[in-house]
């Protein structure tokens, strides 16, 4: 049987041997091997999501409807209740879960228009590979160890490195795991965690996520034995009272938004009553093994096996937990890689580490060398204001905007799904049949029969329902394929990428 842990909790968790207590110089921090790979990180972080003379980051079909709610918030100081933005749903009631999350991007798209909404992108994804680095860190106790794996993870955050505020979510969870894992090693700062769910509630629902994991933290230090290589250490009494207080209270903080109960349950509402937003949503789909990310995956699975052979470590209940919960949640949800990349990959730096202490040195001259190199990189690496519109014209109906405006007060439009948060955030005078929020159009039954049109499914029968007038879609839609062979059609737009229709009859 395994002795209790302390108050300090020192033993729950295998560390490398203390390093020397000789105080540091700020030199010596700034210009060290950790600082240098964490910069590393960050510029690989920018090849991989911003590379090459289109910059396709701000492409979320998404942010211009935080942006337009940000706006509406700010204007009028009240927050939504109901929706304004379409003819289907006016006057609906609907709740703005992620109010919070979209300020940052506003303000900085208000202050330095594509680039500042980059600029907050590039900000907070960077403090969350960091944040992952730290993870690493604080679980291996090497620098190095943290770095590859780091670096592994990097490649699946590539499936959200998006301007969302889905980003500032991930962010929270890294700062709870940290704090998590911090108690468990003897450094309490738990008390942040109330403050935590406070933001958390009124940034994103991902808030769920991780009152799930602070629950089965929790839980898991109720039981005591040892299975196979499989330890669960049970709380102190001191601890219990702790972590059941601190949970107590990040509960009750949930409650304290704008939309009150409605907003905690929200998750619910997605998990059990939008089917159609999972069944049609790309993130929502299963993992295909068969693509990049599928692999690395599997890539990383087969290293937690083979390296368990090797090092025979043992591990606690908790990390058993998180990792069951990711690993889950990636494989059923291809969004929730970037869930794998918080919770596995420190876990896996853990396997990385070099067990034999190194001899201290001085690198201070040679990392400081490296750190100037990586910062000129980085900034060579960032992306211009003409790359970021490159990415965003050629996704976006950008020349397009002025036929939307002019259909204005004439007549319904129906619109590509995710083109139409663009439309309202620029043409905002233009009530839409939908918009990517989906949750509100799901229970109206809008969304069904958006679908049903566009893959030409009683198409004119949907048009009709709703009378719609005017139409743009891509031009390589089967829809409009059956627009501009129908006589009671006409179009009356075009540039390349968009085509516009007109009813004539």
């Amino acid at each position: 049987m395994l002795a209790k842990m302390s108050d300090t909790n020192s033993a729950a968790i295998p560390m490398l041997a203390p390093e020397p207590l000789a105080r540091k110089t700020w030199s010596t921090r700034v210009f060290s091997l950790p600082v240098a790979l964490g910069l590393l990180l960050v510029y690989l972080m920018l090849f991989v999501s911003a590379g090459g003379r289109v910059v396709r980051s701000l492409v979320d079909p998404d942010v211009w409807w935080h942006l337009r709610n940000a706006s509406e918030l700010v204007r009028t100081g009240h927050f939504m209740r109901a929706d304004s933005y379409t003819f289907t749903v006016a006057g609906k009631p609907w709740i703005n879960f992620e109010w919070l999350g979209e300020l940052p991007y506003y303000f900085a798209y208000r202050w330095l228009g594509d680039g500042g909404l980059y600029l907050m992108l590039f900000l907070v994804a960077a403090a969350i590979l960091v944040g992952i680095y730290c993870l690493g860190r604080l679980r291996s106790g090497s620098w190095t160890a943290a770095f590859f794996a780091t670096a592994i993870g990097l490649l699946l955050t590539t499936v959200s490195l998006l301007p969302r505020p889905l980003l500032f979510g991930w962010l929270f969870l890294v700062i709870e795991v940290g704090v998590l894992w911090s108690f468990q090693k003897g450094r309490d700062f738990s008390i942040a965690l109330p403050l935590l769910f406070l933001l958390w509630i009124n940034v994103h629902g991902s808030w769920f996520i991780g009152f799930v994991l602070m629950a089965l933290f929790v839980a898991c230090g109720f039981v005591e034995g040892s299975w196979g290589n499989l330890d669960a250490v049970r709380w102190t009494p001191a601890q219990r009272r702790k972590l059941l207080v601190v949970a107590a209270a990040s509960f009750a903080a949930l409650f304290v938004n704008p939309y009150g109960w409605r907003l905690v349950v929200y998750p619910l509402d997605v998990a059990f009553r939008q089917k159609l937003t999972v069944e049609h949503v790309a993130e929502w789909g299963s993992l295909d093994f068969h693509s990049p990310r599928g692999k690395i995956v599997v890539m990383v699975l087969v290293l937690l096996a083979v390296l368990q052979l090797v090092r025979r470590r043992r591990w606690m209940l908790q990390d058993a937990a998180f990792a069951a919960v990711a690993v889950y949640g990636a494989v059923t949800y291809v969004r929730f890689l970037f869930l794998m990349a918080i919770l596995v990959m420190p876990l896996l730096a853990m396997d990385f580490r070099n067990e034999k202490p190194k001899e201290a040195r001085d690198y201070r001259f040679i990392c400081g060398l490296v750190i100037v190199a990586l910062l000129g990189m980085i900034a060579r690496a960032y992306p211009r204001e003409t790359q970021l519109q490159a990415g965003l014209a050629e996704y976006f109906p950008e020349k397009a905007v002025a036929w939307v405006r002019s259909a204005a007060g004439r007549g319904n439009l129906f619109s590509n799904f995710n083109w139409n948060g663009y439309l309202e955030w620029q043409a905002p005078e233009v009530k839409e049949l939908i918009d990517s929020r989906v949750d509100i159009f799901v229970h109206a039954g809008v969304m069904d029969d958006y679908l049903r049109a566009t893959k030409v499914d009683g198409t004119f029968g949907v048009l009709d329902k709703y009378g719609i007038r005017y139409v743009l879609l891509p031009r390589e839609y089967p829809m409009a394929y059956v627009l501009g062979h129908s006589t009671e059609w006409k179009q009356t737009y075009e540039d390349g990428q968009a085509v516009g229709f007109e009813r004539v009859r």
